[in-house]
C-alpha cells in the first residue's frame, strides 16, 4: 500500500513557488504597462501615437484583460521586434502584435509591407489598426500584394470583446490561422484625439 506523506506537499509548494518567481521575474523585468494583475497577454504596438498604446490598455482594462503592452516606433526596430531579430531575438515573443496604420505614410507602410505582406511575413500575428484613409489604401489595392487575403475590419471593441469572451487558446489559434492569409483588420475609434 503507498503512503502518503508530506514529500508531494512539499515538491508542488516548491514548484509553485518557482514558477510565481519566475512569472514575477518577467513581468518587472519588461518595459510597457502593466496592469494591476499578472500577466495575462503580451501585446507590442509598432505606432508613435502613445495614445494608440492607452486606448487599447483602456480597452484591455474595462474588458478585465491584463497585460503588457510594449510600444516600438515603425523603423528597423519594428521589423526586428515582429521578426524576432536582433535585440528581440532573447526575450519573450508576444502574443500579439498591434500595427497603428491610422494615419499612414511612407516609412509606415515600407515597415507594413516587410512585416506583414511579403511571403515570409513575420509569425507573430499582426491585427492591423485601420483608419477609413488607411482601410481605402487597402482595399484599393495600394498597401500589400495581390496574395494578401483582407477580411472585413472589426471594431476594436468587438474585437476586444472576442479576445474576453473566448477561451484564449482557442482565439490565439483563430488569430494564426487567419493570419496565414493576410493581417487582421480592426478599426480604430474615431473620437481619439491624436
Amino acid at each position: 500500500m503507498h503512503r502518503v506523506g508530506t514529500e508531494p506537499a512539499v515538491i508542488y509548494a516548491a514548484i509553485a513557488l518557482g514558477h510565481f518567481a519566475r512569472r514575477l521575474c518577467k513581468v518587472t523585468e519588461r518595459t510597457g504597462f502593466v496592469t494591476a494583475n499578472e500577466r495575462d497577454i503580451n501585446l507590442v504596438l509598432i505606432g508613435d501615437d502613445p495614445g494608440c498604446a492607452n486606448t487599447i490598455r483602456d480597452s484591455l482594462q474595462v474588458a478585465g484583460i491584463s497585460g503588457i503592452i510594449r510600444r516600438v516606433t515603425p523603423g528597423e526596430r519594428a521589423v526586428e521586434c515582429a521578426r524576432r531579430k536582433g535585440t528581440y531575438e532573447s526575450g519573450d515573443t508576444p502574443d500579439l502584435i498591434f500595427f497603428d496604420y491610422e494615419e499612414p505614410d511612407e516609412d509606415k507602410t515600407t515597415v507594413l509591407n516587410e512585416i506583414a505582406f511579403c511571403p515570409d511575413r513575420a509569425r507573430i500575428p499582426i491585427v492591423l489598426l485601420t483608419s477609413p484613409e488607411s482601410q481605402e489604401l487597402i482595399d484599393n489595392g495600394d498597401v500589400g500584394d495581390d496574395t494578401a487575403v483582407m477580411f472585413t475590419p472589426t471594431s476594436l471593441s468587438s474585437f476586444i470583446d472576442k479576445m474576453r469572451n473566448g477561451h484564449r487558446e482557442v482565439f490565439m489559434k483563430a488569430l494564426r490561422t487567419l493570419y496565414e492569409y493576410g493581417p487582421i483588420l480592426v478599426s480604430m475609434p474615431r473620437n481619439i484625439a491624436h
